[in-house]
């Protein structure tokens, strides 16, 4: 009697896991073929995992996983860095903001980084990793398209390292409301002698520290291009202005 009815309870229990576990594989199907170019593309497998992990647990309805590794699985068949999208998307959900929202920000990103890899489609220059992260998150940031359509179009012939210094600077002194005029005046200085060396891409923090002291945007672009003209370095910048590179960093960024 009571083997019958071990095997009554058995045979009912599988029955339910087997009925109620059809929907969800049923499902489970679809976001398979997702998954499955997700991790063959190179999405990281760990931001995959926990998609999978918060459709399993609840905390993701599997419409609202596909949403979010969709942009992902875009990024990386259109050659674009995934780090920013990755990053984005633990952001997201590590904060519990609403999935449709990450959702949207993943691919508002993935429309600024595929117009960042259209600019820099000219023969000129490569669309490599660190310029398309440095016109994708600077876009992200609310720097202008026009921006960096003039950026590239005026200095696309320049060599790889100073481009990509210049391109940083004007990134980061369009989001602290530089004048993208007085910006191409300070890199005209700099291409032209050829004395954009990296340290210069930390030029925003002596705009920051200029303006504190209330200097105008104009007298430290006057100053930056003067330095530059005679293929001064950073610290000599910060000398210009009245201050020392200490003042920026409590180091010396001379060099």
């Amino acid at each position: 009697m009571n083997k019958r009815c071990s095997r009554i309870l058995f045979a009912t229990l599988a029955a339910c896991v087997i009925l109620g576990a059809y929907p969800v594989w049923a499902g489970d199907n679809v976001s398979a073929d997702l998954v499955e170019r997700a991790r063959t593309c190179g999405v990281f497998s760990g931001t995959i995992d926990q998609v999978n992990s918060s459709v399993l647990d609840g905390s993701l309805e599997e419409a609202e996983g596909e949403k979010l590794l969709s942009p992902l699985v875009a990024a990386c068949e259109n050659k674009l860095p995934l780090a920013p999208f990755e990053d984005k998307l633990a952001e997201g959900l590590a904060k519990h903001i609403p999935p449709l929202l990450i959702a949207r920000a993943l691919n508002k990103k993935l429309d600024e980084y595929k117009f960042a890899k259209g600019l820099l489609g000219a023969p000129a220059k490569d669309a490599d990793p660190q310029l398309l992260i440095v016109l994708g998150e600077g876009l992200s940031k609310g720097v202008p398209r026009q921006d960096f359509e003039g950026y590239v179009s005026s200095y696309g012939d320049q060599a790889s390292e100073p481009f990509l210094v210049g391109m940083e600077m004007a990134s980061l002194l369009s989001q602290a409301g530089f004048d993208y005029k007085l910006t191409s005046s300070i890199l005209d200085a700099g291409f032209a002698a050829n004395s954009l060396s990296p340290q210069w891409r930390y030029f925003i923090r002596i705009v920051l520290v200029a303006r504190q002291r209330g200097l105008s945007d104009d007298f430290i672009a006057e100053a930056a291009k003067g330095v530059l003209g005679d293929g001064g370095s950073l610290g000599d910048a910060s000398t210009r202005l009245g201050f020392t590179s200490r003042d920026l960093t409590g180091r010396d960024i001379s060099n």
